[in-house]
């Protein structure tokens, strides 16, 4: 899972569509010019946002160092491999951080130590989980500014001034989901297409593909 932990686009129209998604590379070609260093700002709107990445008894926010924030809920465990890989999109100045499992995924990205994204995706959780999570960000953050989808690929989205949490949960089974939660800078997301306009793109052009392959 490591290769598509940032194209959430496109493993919603894999995972709806049916096809594997293991194995596939996104090397992130044509979608743009990569986002460098210097256009990313962390104002002091973004240090003080209420908005943060949130485990059951930690929280990463947007400005933390992060070489200090994989405490708690996002330790990495003893299995866990360390990661320093950056999604596709991003210039190669930024730092990445984390760790992977067979489980789940957790990778920060930084303007030199200071976080400007974070990702945590848990690759098998119930429905009855999945609902948690959503619902502690509820609890935190209030009701979200905009849903996206049905249950086969739902996302949810919370903003503050330059600031924004994603959720999206995909069906990869019967009653199984794959759950991503995302802390980040606005302009950082969209780069990322993690914004609700591009999440009705993805939804919409699965919903496509699976009507066309209706055996799928």
């Amino acid at each position: 899972m490591r290769i598509a932990r940032f194209g959430l686009g496109f493993l919603v129209l894999v995972a709806l569509s049916g096809c594997d998604v293991a194995g596939l590379a996104i090397d992130g070609k044509g979608t743009g010019p990569q986002l460098e260093v210097e256009e990313v700002r962390i104002d002091r709107e973004s240090l003080t946002s209420n908005l943060a990445l949130l485990s059951q008894d930690s929280s990463i926010r947007i400005g933390q160092d992060l070489n200090t924030v994989l405490v708690g809920g996002f330790r990495r465990p003893n299995r866990g491999v360390a990661l320093r890989e950056l999604p596709p999109g991003v210039s190669a100045d930024f730092v990445g951080l984390g760790w992977e499992t067979v489980e789940r995924t957790v990778s920060l990205v930084a303007k030199e130590t200071d976080i400007v994204l974070a990702l945590d995706m848990e690759n098998a959780v119930t429905l009855e989980h999945r609902d948690e999570v959503v619902e502690r960000y509820q609890s935190n953050f209030g009701v979200p500014q905009s849903e996206v989808g049905d249950e086969k690929a739902k996302y949810w989205f919370w903003g503050s001034g330059p600031v924004r949490v994603m959720i999206c949960s995909v069906r990869v089974g019967d009653g199984v989901y794959r759950l991503t939660s995302v802390l980040g800078l606005g302009d950082v997301m969209d780069r990322l297409r993690m914004n609700a306009d591009s999440a009705r793109q993805d939804v919409g052009a699965a919903a496509q593909i699976a009507a066309e392959n209706p055996t799928k």
